[in-house]
């Protein structure tokens, strides 16, 4: 069977499939209640999730950055500006990450048509981006 797109690196794959683990470990401990290391999960993936979400902004940042591309470095700034007012503004945190998340996806796509990342950059996107936020949808339903 012949691959669609662009080669995934086998370190990015690995490394972003690996990222998923705090996540999916958030859900499974709300959902059963098993293998809680931490008083509170929610919290904890929360907390994971900004870390995430902030550094996928910055990845926007480096590829505007290695291009010289002047609106880029406002659009990588954009997310984490917004999720900062939406928050003080007194959206749930993880309401805004789900949408936050979400909201990253179409500046991936913008970023990649100007040749501003790897070709294989949204392939990866967007599944990381489809659990990610399905996880986020399962903490908050529980």
């Amino acid at each position: 069977m012949r691959e669609i797109g662009p080669k995934i690196p086998g370190g990015a794959l690995l490394l972003g499939l690996t990222g998923l683990i705090p996540f999916l470990w958030g859900v499974l401990v709300v959902q059963t209640g098993q293998f809680a290391f931490i008083a509170d999960p929610r919290v904890a993936v929360l907390a994971y999730g900004l870390m995430i979400f902030c550094f996928m902004a910055g990845s926007l940042w480096g590829f505007a950055a290695s291009a010289e591309w002047e609106t880029g470095y406002f659009l990588a700034v954009a997310p984490v500006i917004f999720f900062i007012a939406f928050v003080a503004l007194g959206m749930p945190v993880n309401f805004v990450l789900i949408l936050g998340f979400l909201a990253l996806l179409p500046l991936d796509w913008l970023f990649q048509k100007f040749g501003h990342t790897p070709r294989w950059w949204l392939k990866l996107r967007i599944g990381l981006t489809v659990v990610v936020v399905a996880c986020l949808i399962a903490l908050v339903r529980t």
